[in-house]
């Protein structure tokens, strides 16, 4: 996506023309992988599954643990660039996958969804914000579930299907309810979408990929909770203007 909100889903010509680079039809079985660095890694990957699904294609997985989890089994690799020959696969978007900012307003207003922030709580209780986001808050209604919760403790290996449903039964999960996952950017929250949506089959889940950096954006001053005062709002900012000046 753009600077200005990195999570910003790509326009179809774009993404059209990157998965036929790639060689990519509905009948390829397309498998992700992450270096396997950790959970926030994982994300990555299954932010990439979940855009090749809005795309079309069916046949997705992730390698659990990545690359690292690879190397680690001693299986073999190489480093020989690989050609493929370019598809002429024309994806239309599935926006079943996908919830937008217009209707993300409409579904705070009604309260009729179940809104599952992905970040880590101070995000979430706005002590903290992304660099791009204009204000430290969530969405008003939503309750947290840390995207790191799928995993093998320190690791980027996604647990079991069976251990995956006792981490939902004692969360805000609500399979009765529409379900929008979302983060800064949406790649936190396209790992609770793919538990929710891949692993444990629930059908009603969508991704928010704009997520709070979008939606605090906006001009109009969308509604949101835990928000800071504006003391606390100033010093957050100096804060972090001091970080990314300090570091260079």
């Amino acid at each position: 996506g753009p600077a200005h909100n990195p999570g910003e889903l790509p326009e179809l010509p774009k993404l059209t023309a990157l998965v036929q680079s790639l060689g990519l039809t509905p009948a390829t079985h397309a498998v992700v992988v992450s270096s396997g660095a950790d959970a926030t890694d994982f994300g990555a990957s299954a932010r990439v599954y979940w855009t090749l699904k809005v795309l079309g294609l069916k046949e997705l997985s992730v390698l659990n643990g990545g690359l690292k989890a690879w190397s680690e089994a001693g299986l073999t690799q190489n480093t020989d660039a690989v050609k493929v020959a370019a598809s002429n696969f024309q994806p239309k978007l599935d926006h079943s996958q996908i919830a937008t900012k217009e209707e993300l307003i409409q579904r705070v207003k009604a309260g009729d969804a179940t809104l599952i922030d992905a970040r880590p709580a101070a995000f979430f209780n706005g002590e903290t914000k992304a660099p791009a986001a204009k204000v430290a808050g969530t969405l008003d209604g939503a309750v947290n579930l840390q995207h790191d919760k799928w995993f093998a403790p320190g690791s980027s290996t996604f647990v079991p299907a069976d251990q995956a449903k006792k981490i939902a039964a004692a969360s805000p999960i609500d399979p009765a309810k529409e379900t929008v996952s979302f983060c800064n950017t949406g790649h936190w929250a396209a790992t609770n979408w793919f538990a929710m949506s891949e692993v444990l089959g629930q059908k009603n889940v969508k991704l928010y990929a704009g997520s709070m950096v979008e939606w605090s954006q906006d001009p109009n001053g969308l509604p949101m909770a835990n928000v800071p005062s504006r003391t606390t709002q100033l010093l957050q900012d100096a804060k972090a203007w001091g970080a990314k000046t300090f570091s260079k």
